[in-house]
This record gives structure tokens, sequence and C-alpha cells, in this order.
């Protein structure tokens, strides 16, 4: 029934219970035009009614949601508006277009059912429908299969788009934090990525500190503390929780610069506000994205040790442009790190995650060689314990057939003294110049080559496979291939990532063991540990019933250099350390 005959149609339409629906996907553009497109279905939408006849009892306003099939979230309000079509609510139901109301043909059958059972209307485009009549169902199904089709030749060339960005090396989404994009004044087009002049030196800062052996934790704190400005951009449910709780007397408070502090403490009625609605039963994340909506400040935000390294071990801060977590454009901007350091961060992330001598867990190791220095009978790990109120580092490995272990202990006094004494001394040896202090160009040209050997090891490996895919190579003939291949890939691959040396090791090489040990008062306990894991073994042996012994008599300290040169099958070889 189109409009044009009004007037017949508000005899039958004169007094009907009308629903206006409103719906705009989600917005990207200036802030000051978001919702005018739901302003303006709704002004269309009561004008359709006034002309009707109707009486709009409700309306129902669906801002930033998608209504095709990739939707991501629900649509709360049209939810609502089925429950008031099923309970006998409205009469007809008023929207801008048919792609308003839905852009998913299950949707649409959805709807389109519930309101042949309650004898609802649908009104959009100009025109009333009736759905029990059938050529207004097929002419609503028709609508409904066209604005499906334009999601999906949208999406479809939308990835092609991506696809092409990525390969180009043309950016995507919102810039990583650390850079920022240049667009021409009069066009607004890209032109390209910069270097950030604020957050590029904070990037470099957190991919050197994770390189050089600092924990995650400590650098967040280091950045909590110095007020330097997280990259959140969005108020979160669990900041709308902090908020809610927060009281000047918090402990944590005293891991934040005294700025935020005063922003959180100036902020009353914001306060007030998250206690308030949280209170009243509202959820976080509804009240987080109120607060996005409203532009309130992110008073909450802060620097976090998943972040830390996160953006550690980035491949976008050595100018790489990625796709689903693949490489895709090399030098697609300027790089903020070099590849050397780039791996070096990497390389002391994994060691963290798969080495458990490499600070165990996080938090757990007390003393410095806890989990470090091995047993010279069993060959198991020592860890540390207490002694007599003294804490001392012990074997703990039970003896054979039930017996009482304790191979070995030592109290931590004694231990750790004697340990600095003989790593500082192979630190300010030449022999561990020669061995460990390479130059940036060298230990970057040795990094290059392994990986451009593990890149060309993969490609030929992927040929092997588009030949096993198109029945050119058997199965068998594609094992032994993967056989030959692989190793050799992986080995390629840990060369590359093989920089577990600290580069604050190159900074203590070859000076005096005096200025050694002033700078070793400044490292962190963290990177005290990687270093002396990194650089020599460490082995306890029994002191027997004799007290009172030489030190040097029951702890070994061998430099990984030697042991390398004198490992024979079996047990290696012990080097004794002048």
């Amino acid at each position: 029934m189109n409009l044009s005959g009004i007037h017949s149609l508000r005899e039958s339409l004169a007094g009907l219970r009308a629903g206006l629906y409103a719906r705009k996907s989600a917005y990207q553009g200036n802030k000051k035009s978001k919702g005018r497109s739901v302003k303006e279905q709704l002004d269309i939408a009561r004008a359709t009614s006034d002309d009707l006849g109707t009486q709009v009892v409700e309306e129902f306003i669906d801002d930033d949601r998608s209504a095709s099939s990739y939707r991501t979230r629900e649509r709360e309000e049209f939810e609502r508006m089925i429950e008031w079509i099923e309970a006998g609510k409205l009469d007809i139901v008023i929207a801008w277009a048919s792609t308003r109301l839905q852009r998913d043909l299950a949707v649409y059958a959805r709807l389109r059912d519930a309101c042949i059972r309650n004898g609802v209307l649908w009104c959009y485009g100009g025109k009333v429908y009736d759905l029990s009549n059938k050529d207004d169902k097929f002419r609503t199904g028709l609508d409904a299969l066209i604005g499906e089709r334009e999601v999906d030749e949208l999406r479809d060339n939308l990835m092609r788009t991506l696809r092409a960005n990525a390969i180009n090396g043309r950016p995507h989404a919102q810039a990583a934090y650390g850079y920022r994009r240049v667009y021409d004044e009069r066009t607004g087009l890209y032109i390209c990525t910069v270097k950030d002049e604020v957050e590029a030196p904070v990037v470099r800062q957190i991919v050197l500190g994770v390189g050089d052996g600092r924990e995650s934790a400590s650098i967040e704190r280091e950045m909590n503390m110095g007020g330097v400005t997280p990259p959140t951009r969005y108020w979160t449910k669990g900041q709308v929780s902090r908020l809610a709780k927060w009281r000047p007397n918090l402990h944590e408070n005293e891991t934040i610069h005294p700025s935020w502090l005063a922003r959180i403490g100036d902020a009353v009625d914001l306060r007030q506000e998250a206690r308030d609605r949280l209170t009243a039963g509202e959820v976080p994340v509804e009240v987080a994205r109120d607060f996005n909506e409203r532009d309130e400040p992110l008073i909450m935000a802060r620097w976090i040790s998943p972040t830390i390294t996160a953006y550690a071990i980035d491949v976008r801060y050595i100018g790489s442009r990625t796709r689903h977590g693949k490489v895709t454009s090399e030098n697609a901007w300027p790089e903020i790190v070099s590849k050397a350091e780039h791996l070096q961060a990497v390389s002391m992330v994994k060691a963290r995650k798969e080495k458990r001598a490499f600070n165990m867990r996080p938090g757990r190791a007390i003393h410095w060689l806890s989990g470090i220095m091995i047993c010279d009978i069993c060959e198991i790990d020592v860890n540390s314990d207490k002694q007599h109120g003294l804490p001392r580092y012990s074997c703990a490995t039970p003896g054979p057939e039930g017996e009482k272990g304790y191979h070995a202990s030592a109290q931590t006094s004694i231990v750790d003294p004697y340990v600095e004494d003989r790593l500082f001394a192979w630190l300010a040896s030449p022999s561990f110049a020669v061995a460990y202090a390479k130059g940036d160009k060298e230990l970057l040209r040795a990094v290059e080559e392994a990986k451009a050997e593990a890149k060309l090891l993969q490609t030929q490996l992927d040929d092997f496979y588009a030949e096993a895919g198109a029945g050119r190579l058997s199965a068998r003939g594609l094992a032994a291939v993967e056989a030959e291949m692989l190793p050799k890939i992986e080995d390629a691959k840990k060369r590359a990532q093989s920089l577990a040396i600290p580069p604050a090791v190159k900074d203590l090489a070859g000076a005096s063991v005096d200025e050694i040990r002033a700078a070793w008062k400044h490292l962190e306990f963290a990177q005290k540990r990687l270093i002396v894991e990194a650089l020599v073994e460490v082995r306890l042996k029994p002191q027997g019933r004799e007290r009172n012994k030489p030190v040097q008599t029951f702890v070994a300290v061998i430099p990984k250099v030697h042991l390398r040169a004198t490992k024979a099958p079996g047990k290696a070889k012990l080097v004794k350390v002048a």
C-alpha cells in the first residue's frame, strides 16, 4: 500500500499503536555528527506516523549496531521490540528502510513470523506491508535478500582493500602507539606514517628495557610513577570498577604520579556516579560505554605489564606492516628500534616464558641463585630455604630408596659474594671481551643472515607444499622433505633469536672490577639473575662433615664459553676459573 493513497489508509490505520525503529551501524568520523542518522530516521518515522494517523507508543533505537550476519554485538532494542510485538503491545512497526530492520535473512524470517502471528504491519520506504499477504511477504523478502547481498558485497570489497593495503604497506585501523599519520590538508588522503615525537621515545625505552632483562612490571611502575601518558584510548569495565572502589588512602595510590591522583580526587561527581550505577546493578561495561560516548577524561588509565610486553615484541616498531599476525610488508614506515634491538627483546620475553632458570615464575625467586645454581651430585636446580633462621641454598632431591636427600647446602651469605666476585672477574677479563663484546654491526649482520636463511628455507618448503597440494609430490616424499628441512628452519630461527646476552653485559665488558661492582648495584634483581644464568654455570658441591671450608672448595663458577669448549659426552668438564 503506497502512501500516495494516504487518505484511504488513515481510516484503516487511525489509532493503531506504532513502534518506531531506528538503527545505525558503528560510526567513524566527526564525533559531533554521531547519532545524526538515528535522529533523522526518527524524525521521518514520526512524520510518517502522523500521516498514517497512528499513535506512537514506543521508540526503539539501536545506535552503533550492525544488523548483518557479521555483527559482533546483539541489538538490544531490536530484541525489546520483538518482545513488544509478541506481547501484543504494537500494531505497526515504522522504520526508515528495510535495511534498518535487518540485513540477515534469518532475522528477517524471525521478525516476519512474529508480526504474522500477532497481526503487526510494517511500514518502510514509503509503503505499508501486511505480512500475511503473499505479495507483501514476497516484496519484503526480496528487499531482505537485496539488503543481505549488499552487505556481502561491501564485505568482499573491504577484504580486498585490506589485502591490497597489507601487501602495499598501507596502514589499517588506528596508528600504533609511537606513530602518527600525515594526511593531505586539502584532500584528506593518507600520505605517510611518521614517528610521534613524544610516544616513539617511550616505545624505544620499553623495547630496550625489556631487551636489557628488566621485568615488565618494573617498567610499568616506572611509567606510572613518572606520569608517562598511557596508551589507553577508551574507558574499560576494569577502569570503571577501580573508579567506583577508589579511596584516597589506597596503597596502589603510591604507585602512580601525584598529578594523576589529583585528577581522580577532583572527579568527585564521576566517582559517585560510578558507585551509584554499579550499586544499582548496572554492569561496568555499560557504564564504560556511556563514559566513552560522553568523552569523559581517562583518569583511571594506567600502564600495565601485558602492554609493556606486547610493545616490546611488536614487529611494527621495526617498520613492518602485519596482517593476521604475519608480516606483509617491511619498511612500511620508519623504525623506532633496530631489528637487533627488537630481536633482543623478543629473546628475553621468550626466555622468561620457556626457560625455568630465567627468573622461573615472575616474583617467585627470593635469592639471587635460586633455581639457577645446580647440585653437582644430581644435576638438579638448587633452591633456597632456611636453617636455624638463616637463608641457605640447598638441594632437596630425595636420595636412593627413600633415603634422605640434601646432597649439598650452603648459606647464601657465603655463596652470593663469592659468585659475584667470580662473575665480576670474568666480566673484567680480556677473555670475556673477546668472547662476547661484539659490535652492533656484526651482531645485526649475523642476525639478518640467519633470518634470511630461515626465510629462504621456508619459501622452498612452501613450494614443496604447493607441489603436494597439486598432486605432483607424494605424502611420503613430502614427509621426507619436511624431515630434512624443518630442523634446518628451526635452527636458523634459533640462531636469529639467540641474543640471550643482555645488552647491559656489553656495557660492563672490559670495565674494571670496581666499576662493574658499582654498576651492579643499580641493576634490577631480575637483570642480575638473567646475567648470571646467561654467562656462567654455578655448581654446589657437598661440604662433608668438615666446616669452615673455603668456599671455592664447594662452589664452582664456570664461564659458559668454557663449558661449550670443553663439554664432552656425559657431565660437562669443570674448568677452574682463576
